[in-house]
């Protein structure tokens, strides 16, 4: 048995003695051709990832003779990640990290050749540049989650309406000694409601970033007309995905909501959005009981009008049931205020007390609620004209 194993042993050792490994040494090429036979090799033709690539070229080597630090982006990003590691927003993904760090490195070296953040131009990031903006530009990216966490109680990234977003704030708090927190606010809630998509592209980024640093120069800055659509609101449902859906969920989250069976509690936390990429999110009338009594149609059955957070367990106390019978379970003196909280018309309390439900309560529901949700953008928007439009029914046009 002894001998055999070391017969083994000794032919693993020949074999790795006189194995020959390819060498092909390669100088003189552009880095497109070696990551096109890293591809081809390594990669089994999978494209490289812009930040891996990224993180090759501006690596660097410490040599401690000639007093050279070491360089290696990679690490830079996960050490900044583990400071914010108490926040949703350290699960941000690499690329868009990347492209704030473009954003930033483009205000500070106008002629740094990072004329965009496509991957075209990420891939001109050099590591000089990057050195000189680190220190300020991980206070500008944690004053950006921060402002997002605490400010507008936004507990994670999955809500924020546009991911360009990230780009415009960190250009904003990026060496920024005072920061108008009024003004992020309004900057925020205009564009995250405006009827129009005013930030879906790289033009609309650098127009924001223009418009932002304004305002950081002390530059007269000017907000145009807010405009929105009242039926858009009213016909909104869930999308994790979609723009006005994300608005209305934060706007939600940031009246930091209670819980309606323990008032004294806070919805949302931290934790609160680990366990599912859908929020849990309640039918304030269950969507089996409209069914059942026909009160509805599928659209503002689904309507986010009809939505609330609730905790996991009171969601499933209420499961289907009534809203006339499930509220009676809650009507405490606080459930007023509670229901304010998650922008709820108390009108539904009234019926329940009542115990009657008009023929066309939903519709009356949303209705009420939609008036709730935008008398609760007037206030962030004061001072901004403020244009309400209907066109579910066009004779509706209100402005302010």
């Amino acid at each position: 048995m002894i001998k055999s194993t070391l017969d083994a042993f000794a032919l693993i050792r020949e074999v790795f003695a006189n194995y020959k490994i390819s060498f092909i040494e390669l100088r003189g090429i552009e880095v497109a051709e070696v990551c096109q036979i890293f591809e081809r090799i390594n990669q089994a033709g999978k494209p490289l990832d812009i930040f891996d690539i990224v993180v090759a070229k501006t690596f660097r080597s410490e040599n401690k003779t000639n007093n050279i630090s070491g360089f290696y982006l990679r690490e830079l990003f996960d050490k900044f990640k583990k400071t914010i590691s108490s926040s949703q927003y350290a699960s941000i993904d690499n690329w868009t990290l990347l492209q704030m760090l473009a954003v930033v490195v483009k205000l500070q070296f106008p002629n740094a050749g990072i004329q965009n953040i496509t991957d075209k131009y990420l891939n001109e990031l050099k590591t000089e540049h990057i050195e000189a903006v680190w220190p300020d530009f991980k206070i500008a990216v944690a004053k950006t989650f921060k402002f997002f966490d605490n400010c507008l109680h936004i507990k994670g990234p999955k809500l924020i309406p546009y991911r360009y977003l990230y780009l415009t704030i960190t250009a904003y708090f990026y060496r920024n000694d005072n920061p108008d927190y009024d003004f992020l606010n309004k900057y925020f809630w205009y564009y995250s409601f405006h009827n129009d998509d005013l930030l879906t592209n790289t033009t609309h980024l650098w127009e924001h970033i223009d418009f932002v640093n304004q305002q950081k120069s002390k530059i007269t800055y000017l907000f145009n007309q807010f405009k929105i659509d009242k039926n858009r609101i009213r016909k909104s449902f869930y999308s994790s995905r979609g723009r006005l859906s994300r608005a209305i969920l934060s706007l939600y989250a940031n009246h930091e909501p209670q819980d309606w069976a323990k008032p004294h509690n806070y919805v949302l936390s931290n934790v609160y959005y680990l366990f599912t990429d859908k929020p849990n999110l309640h039918h304030i009338f269950p969507v089996n009981f409209i069914k059942q009594s026909g009160i509805a149609n599928q659209i503002e059955s689904d309507s986010l009008m009809n939505i609330a957070y609730l905790t996991q367990i009171t969601n499933l106390e209420i499961s289907d049931k009534n809203p006339l019978d499930y509220l009676k379970k809650y009507d405490e003196p606080s459930l007023e205020t509670v229901l304010r909280s998650h922008l709820i018309p108390t009108i539904i309390l009234e019926w329940s007390r009542a115990d009657a439900l008009p023929e066309n309560a939903l519709s009356i529901f949303i209705e009420e609620r939609v008036n709730l949700l935008l008398e609760a953008l007037r206030l962030k928007l004061e001072g901004i004209e403020f244009n309400v439009f209907d066109m579910g029914n066009r004779t509706d046009n209100i402005s302010s």
